[in-house]
């Protein structure tokens, strides 16, 4: 825990006191003027980020459009009130200027709205935070300072791709009682919507991936401090969040199917109406009535059948109690626990040898992510060396291979035709390769 942290704040009370909450959170059209500000600070319309108070009564006049004329006091006071937590006031250059709280309220609102998803910066963090956890010495210090850094960053992804597949189903929910657009903009509109959406949970999922690699790290962490036990619970619980917020994601891409299905249904409905009314008229001109009144319909449409006599059967049921059946014989299987061993011996291995491949490839990868570059030849007679194992050294190269030529746009593969051996290895050669992160 946090030594400067007060153990008896009461953040409730401290809130609801006074004007604290008020000063906080400012009323609409107070936000809004500041929210005006703020974007003219970032469009750089003030020297400096310095405004004077004639620029605060402007944007309060932007915002209050009302038909009778505030008098200068009102905004005087409104101005005072932000100078609390908003607003900061140079004497000398008689300006004002943000705060940090300020900042921090616009800023993060906007980002919020915008939903700006970036599943590669995650994926960086989510590297960059096993690589100083498996370096580091201090425990304490990942867990309290590293860790909490980038927490923050990590919740608001998952935020910004929830909002983004709400407005997606949103979207659907309007076009399905839209029947003036055009079948195929429909279908397109939808089936890009899907893709997007899905694709953005694969790469959320595939960012927070090495969080299982963290969990696995702090499990291997032997300590007694119960301090850091507590803080490493939090870790394991976030990460749990994690799972039920993407798991959460999934079920409202599930609620998009239905509404595909009545977009589809919606869309054809008039051509199926269509399609009836001009069978039923065909009928009528075409149809003729007998002398016992009898509708006689076009050749080729066959007369409906309005009675059809019910046959008689003879039906003959077999008393089960007179002729009970055979009992099948059950048979007895016996299990070879010797196939069952092996079997067992077999799959554990496999799994110990996947597991391997896999924490080959993200130390490779992590490595690439540090240095800008790797020598992939040298790798592989290390993991030859270490494994001891030819399968796990080319899954491993062949795999990697896999994985640029499926990111062309971030790492590029360098090949010469020029063989590359080692002395302990002298019966294989391979061409020199040479991995590099594009910038």
């Amino acid at each position: 825990m946090n030594s400067e942290t007060n153990p008896n704040f009461d953040f409730v009370k401290i809130l609801n006191e006074d004007k604290t909450y008020k000063l906080l959170f400012p009323e609409r059209e107070v936000g809004l003027a500041i929210v005006l500000i703020f974007e003219k600070i970032e469009n750089k319309n003030f020297e400096e980020g310095k405004f004077t108070e004639k620029d605060l009564h402007e944007a309060f006049e932007q915002i209050y459009i009302t038909k009778e004329r505030y008098p200068k006091e009102v905004y005087s006071e409104q101005i005072m009130n932000l100078q609390e937590y908003f607003l900061d006031y140079d004497q000398q250059t008689q300006k004002y200027y943000f705060k940090d709280y300020a900042y921090k309220f616009c800023k993060y609102a906007k980002e919020t709205l915008q939903g700006a998803f970036n599943p590669t910066r995650i994926q960086k963090i989510c590297i960059n935070l096993t690589n100083t956890l498996r370096n580091s010495d201090d425990l304490r210090f990942w867990l309290e300072e590293e860790f909490k850094k980038y927490e923050p960053d990590l919740r608001e992804q998952i935020d910004f791709l929830d909002r983004q597949i709400s407005l997606s189903i949103e979207d659907l929910k309007k076009e399905t009682n839209l029947l003036n657009q055009s079948f195929i903009d429909v279908l397109v509109a939808t089936e890009e919507r899907l893709t997007k959406s899905q694709s953005h949970v694969k790469e959320l999922r595939s960012a927070y991936s090495e969080t299982k690699t963290m969990r696995g790290l702090l499990e291997q962490k032997n300590n007694s401090d119960n301090d850091i036990n507590s803080l490493i619970s939090e870790v394991h619980y976030f990460i749990k969040y994690i799972n039920d917020r993407l798991n959460s994601i999934d079920r409202k891409l599930d609620r998009i199917q239905p509404k595909i299905r009545q977009l589809f249904s919606t869309l054809n409905k008039p051509a199926f109406n269509s399609k009836i009314e001009k069978f039923i008229s065909f009928l009528l001109k075409n149809s003729e009535l007998d002398n016992k009144k009898n509708i006689i319909f076009p050749q080729g449409i066959p007369c409906p059948v309005i009675h059809i006599p019910t046959p008689n059967f003879t039906i003959i049921s077999r008393d089960k109690e007179l002729f009970p059946p055979k009992p099948k014989e059950r048979k007895q299987y016996k299990q070879n626990e010797k196939v069952i061993r092996e079997n067992k011996e077999r799959v554990l291995a496999k799994i110990k040898e996947i597991d391997t491949i896999r924490k080959w490839e993200n130390l490779i990868l992590s490595e690439i992510a540090l240095r800008d570059q790797l020598n992939l030849s040298d790798v592989f007679f290390r993991i030859l060396k270490e494994e001891n194992n030819s399968q796990i050294a080319v899954t491993v190269l062949f795999n990697l291979i896999k994985h640029i030529y499926g990111n062309p746009e971030k790492l590029q593969l360098i090949i010469e035709k020029s063989l590359v051996t080692n002395n302990e290895f002298k019966n294989i050669s391979l061409w020199k390769m040479m991995i590099t992160k594009l910038q």
